[in-house]
């Protein structure tokens, strides 16, 4: 009976101890107050009706400014966030992981003061061709695309935010944590009003894998092909990574670009009446980068290939009679 009322003595000074030991409550946490806020660095629906603004393509504005709505929205679904040793292990100290739903949110955290880096990641539980790699370390945390032949659309907009948190000297128990989207859209759309658009496909290509989260780096580990989806008859769209900013040394230039090594394509598949199949390969030599959208204007012709109009930035190649396998990793 002794024993017994001397382990309860030792655990009620063990409750009480971070005060006793430290009056800044160090040992055993403070509330932190973190506000997570969404940041849209690009207006698409002004982007929609600057490419977009003839009244003969008024219809396809209408239709993709609907379909990018839930995309671009600037609301947060589900929130990842974790918590690193500011040292030099990176080792991950606390995480949380919150549905907030909403383009901000407020949280309250209680942590040990120390120094952190903060990061987080927004949107990812319903993302099926993206995950979360290698948490346990700041170095190596990284959104991943998943590897395969050609992905469909990405479901969702990515969003990451990265803070160093100095709590160990800081009188300030709020933070303020700026999320800024990683993905990127691209449409095509065909200029023609009253055109019987025959079936057709469109796949995106050169645009990175991933992106490491503490460094802020794209990376390409593999190729990356992204089929779009139907928007309308005369729209097609998707939603990816972002393209290289310029062509890295030693790169060699993407299929068929010989004359100048574009940063990335879109390539359009048409089945004509006979079944013959037109492949057009546009070449994209702007980069294509996080939280915009690009439009590529096209007019289709007769043999089943595209013409990109109203630009000098985007070249094209065409093969007519196009057959499967003579093409880099495409299914149709």
């Amino acid at each position: 009976m002794k024993r017994f009322a001397g382990l309860l003595i030792v655990l009620a000074l063990s409750f009480v101890g971070c005060k006793i030991i430290d009056d800044d409550l160090s040992v055993c946490g403070v509330d932190y107050d973190l506000l997570y806020e969404m940041k849209l660095v690009t207006n698409v629906q002004m982007t929609v009706e600057e490419k977009l603004g003839d009244i003969t393509e008024k219809p396809i504005a209408d239709s993709l400014k609907q379909w990018l709505a839930p995309i671009f929205s600037g609301t947060a679904h589900d929130l990842h966030m974790n918590f690193y040793a500011a040292d030099a292990t990176g080792e991950l100290k606390q995480n949380r992981y919150e549905i907030i739903n909403a383009s901000q949110k407020s949280y309250t955290l209680y942590i040990p003061r120390e120094d952190y880096l903060h990061m987080a990641i927004v949107n990812m539980d319903q993302n099926t061709n993206m995950s979360i790699e290698g948490d346990a370390y700041a170095p190596a945390l990284r959104v991943a695309q998943r590897t395969g032949d050609t992905l469909v659309s990405h479901q969702t907009a990515v969003y990451t935010a990265r803070l160093p948190m100095s709590m160990s000297d800081s009188v300030s128990l709020s933070f303020n944590v700026n999320l800024y989207m990683i993905s990127c859209a691209v449409a095509l759309a065909i200029t023609q009003p009253q055109t019987a658009i025959p079936p057709m496909r469109v796949v995106l290509s050169g645009t990175a894998t991933g992106f490491n989260v503490r460094d802020s780096v794209f990376t390409f580990s593999h190729p990356s092909l992204s089929s779009s989806e139907r928007v309308m008859d005369r729209c097609y769209a998707m939603v990816a990574l972002p393209s290289r900013d310029t062509v890295a040394s030693g790169m060699m230039p993407i299929k068929r670009q010989t004359a100048s090594a574009a940063l990335w394509e879109l390539r359009t598949y048409v089945t004509l009446p006979d079944g013959k199949v037109t492949e057009t390969i546009l070449s994209v030599n702007t980069p294509l980068k996080a939280g915009t959208l690009e439009i590529i204007k096209v007019q289709l012709n007769d043999d089943g290939s595209v013409t990109p109009v109203q630009t000098t930035q985007v070249g094209a190649s065409v093969t007519l009679d196009w057959k499967e396998g003579t093409s880099h990793e495409v299914e149709i």
